[in-house]
């Protein structure tokens, strides 16, 4: 007769416990991963943390869709993003999100399993330790610290470090490799440190007041003189708008941005010109080479090719002021008249104290603006002062369907609160040039490393870290079949999550680019996908879209409160050519 199973006593905390109470002191809610047993600790713990109300794991289906999750989650929310793998392919499997978060300074901590740390070097079952295979190693180039802990009384300390280099500037992901012997080891009864998130929020300020000192100088002589500004809104610019735009109309400075900037100004202010570069706008391009214009204050822009549209000297020349919290991007501007090192909004403040008082004691007079003081927004609409390559086609009823004519249908439809996550796919340039929100911190990609299928897992993580609030993942035929196993977490989750995918049966961002540099006709063409009966199989609703009026036919306010993913498998012109190139 088979004996009843002696219960199991309790697990003991352990070191796991511990990072799950410093996570939930800084505010985390959700830890991304793909399980294993040698990062099962993790997963126990939060299995606890969730039952008393703390952080609670959510299972991806791919490592690489974890940490895209995280991205996304740290992005919506401002507060550290967090995911898990185990040792061996699972943490090999991070490697592409990771660079991706690195080049955008995304705050991310990276947890992976390890072997016994008794067991280094003998060849155990996915060992990537120092002495065989080291992920550590591989995973430090796209980290701001990387580490594998080696005794439990490291633990806390490499855990602190880990969380200061993730959160402070120039912030990014940050790594620790823990071996499942460390992983298990017990742990005190509280953090050693409690103040740790208040000590994160007293950082020091950044600001180069004598580089300042000189900016002030050129500016003043400037305005005096009756000669202009203009302004570059690039990447580092989170919570500056405001100041930006004030010191713009102060000083009636014309606004343009980068690619990733781009949801940092508002489209529709008549001071703002559109993008500069990849995927630009004329009227951009035109503000930076009027003659009257004596100062170009590029603020947090790391300046490359996109930015710069391909390194031109209509920017880049002795007019540029570069303003930049992170240093290390002032060597690609050897010709700038100053770098100052500071933080975009602090500068941007300082600047209009200084304009201000020099109006009231210098007499300083501003040029004149032409307009009425409070700018005209007009939601929905292609804003006035942004010229566009071609006409926005809004009126289109071509079968197969003009991605100009779905951008407009887009902005025109969506809920106004609505989160577009942008994928690295023909999405990207007819967004980056066509499209404009009113709440224009709504759209987001990450075109500095630009890894197809980015915008598919980040989705699911800004679902979660906007509880209620649809999110549309605008990708791609090619992203979705490389990544798209992650719509079964928004349906496991019931995310209000639209991915708006756009079919063309081919890697059509790259057929039209080698269109436009060679002449050797390569298609990059595959299979037609239903993606919307795919959409079915795996839980989520699904709606092929073949002409413009299907997409109206949509009910889409309640597929936005839906509580589940929708994929809408929209049928596009193939030969439709995005507007790539610079502008």
């Amino acid at each position: 007769m088979t004996q009843p199973a002696t219960p199991l006593a309790p697990n003991p905390r352990n070191l796991c416990d511990l990072l799950v109470d410093y996570l939930e002191m800084l505010g985390v809610e959700f830890v991304f991963g793909v399980p294993g047993g040698h990062n099962s600790a993790l997963f126990e713990a939060l299995d606890v943390s969730e039952k008393r109300g703390g952080p609670r794991m959510v299972m991806a289906r791919h490592e690489s869709g974890a940490v895209n999750m995280a991205d996304g989650y740290a992005r919506e929310t401002g507060r550290l993003g967090v995911c898990t793998a185990t040792t061996g392919p699972g943490s090999t499997n991070l490697l592409t999100g990771m660079a991706s978060a690195f080049v955008d300074h995304t705050p991310l901590l990276v947890v992976t399993g390890q072997t016994l740390l008794p067991e280094f070097g003998n060849g155990s079952f996915q060992e990537s330790s120092p002495d065989l295979m080291d992920t550590a190693g591989m995973l430090a180039h796209c980290a701001r610290y990387s580490s594998v802990v080696t005794h439990p009384g490291q633990f806390e300390r490499k855990l602190i470090t880990a969380l200061n280099h993730a959160l402070r500037l120039p912030r990014g992901p940050a790594h620790l490799s823990i071996p499942v012997d460390i992983s298990r080891a017990p742990a005190p009864g509280s953090p050693s440190y409690p103040g740790f998130a208040q000590f994160l929020q007293e950082s020091p300020a950044i600001f180069d007041s004598s580089t300042f000192e000189r900016l002030w100088r050129d500016l003043e002589s400037t305005l005096r003189s009756g000669r202009r500004v203009v302004i570059l809104v690039g990447h580092h610019c989170d919570g500056a708008t405001d100041s930006i735009m004030a010191f713009a109309e102060l000083v009636d400075a014309a606004v343009i941005t980068t690619q990733r900037g781009k949801r940092w100004a508002p489209p529709y202010h008549p001071l703002v010109r559109g993008v500069f570069g990849f995927a630009g706008h004329s009227s951009a391009r035109r503000a930076l080479t009027d003659e009257n214009v004596d100062l170009i204050l590029a603020a947090g822009t790391g300046l490359g090719q996109w930015p710069t549209s391909s390194w031109d000297k209509v920017l880049l020349n002795d007019k540029l002021v570069h303003i930049h919290p992170c240093q290390q991007y002032f060597p690609r501007a050897p010709m700038a008249r100053l770098h100052l090192h500071a933080g975009v909004k602090a500068v941007f403040d300082a600047l209009i104290t200084r304009v201000q008082e020099a109006q009231l004691d210098g007499g300083l007079a501003l040029p004149s603006s032409g307009r009425d003081s409070a700018p005209a927004v007009v939601p929905r609409s292609v804003p006035a002062q942004i010229e566009l390559r071609a006409p926005d086609d809004r009126k289109s009823e071509a079968v197969p369907i003009d991605p100009r004519r779905l951008v407009w249908e887009i902005m025109q439809h969506f809920p106004a609160n609505t989160r577009f996550l942008v994928d690295t796919s023909n999405w990207l340039a007819w967004t980056l040039h066509y499209f404009f929100l009113g709440e224009h911190t709504n759209y987001r990609h990450s075109a500095e490393l630009a890894a197809m299928g980015w915008a598919i897992g980040a989705a699911v993580g800004t679902a979660l870290g906007a509880p209620g609030v649809p999110v549309a993942c605008l990708t791609g035929d090619g992203c979705f079949l490389m990544s798209g196993q992650e719509i079964t977490v928004a349906v496991e989750q019931r995310l209000p999550v639209i991915f708006v995918i756009l079919n063309d049966s081919g890697y059509g961002m790259v057929k039209h680019r080698l269109r436009q540099i060679s002449n050797h006709n390569l298609e990059f063409g595959f299979p037609r996908v239903d993606f919307a009966q795919m959409a079915r199989a795996m839980g989520a609703h699904g709606c092929s879209i073949h002409t413009i009026q299907d997409l109206r036919d949509l009910d889409l306010d309640a597929i936005c409160q839906r509580p589940g993913p929708t994929v809408l498998d929209v049928y596009i012109d193939p030969e439709a050519t995005p507007p790539m190139g610079m502008y």
